[in-house]
């Protein structure tokens, strides 16, 4: 794993900061953050299909005060657009089909280039 470097300082500049612009920093931060894995699981999806990469999509939520965010797929508002109801077949195999996994790998190819962007980004 990665050793990170004046990581303690950050958090006590966050910590010296409003809550209110901590939370649009650290919101900020993440959501680039995320959104790498997100990329990163778009070009890895085995079946080319558009659909399924334009469903792939950050999600911000709260869970009991903290910030949040997960990636999902979702059926596109675009009316000529199809259910990806296939994704998760494809990222843990049928019974007739082996598992062509698009989000694990994303994860685990990006985690320490992740946590290297969020405190970049928290430094800026």
């Amino acid at each position: 794993m990665t050793e990170i470097k004046g990581l303690k300082e950050i958090i006590n500049k966050l910590n010296a900061l409003p809550e209110k612009l901590e939370n649009k920093v650290v919101r900020k931060a993440m959501r680039k953050g995320i959104n790498e894995i997100r990329d990163s699981a778009r070009s890895k999806v085995a079946v080319d299909t558009e659909n399924l990469k334009k469903s792939i999509i950050t999600v911000g939520h709260r869970e009991k005060g903290k910030i949040a965010f997960k990636i999902a797929v979702v059926k596109r508002k675009a009316k000529s657009a199809k259910s990806p109801y296939y994704a998760h077949f494809l990222e843990f195999g049928t019974s007739k089909m082996g598992a062509k996994p698009f989000l694990r790998p994303a994860l685990d190819e990006t985690g320490d280039k992740v946590l290297e962007s969020v405190i970049e980004e928290i430094k800026k």
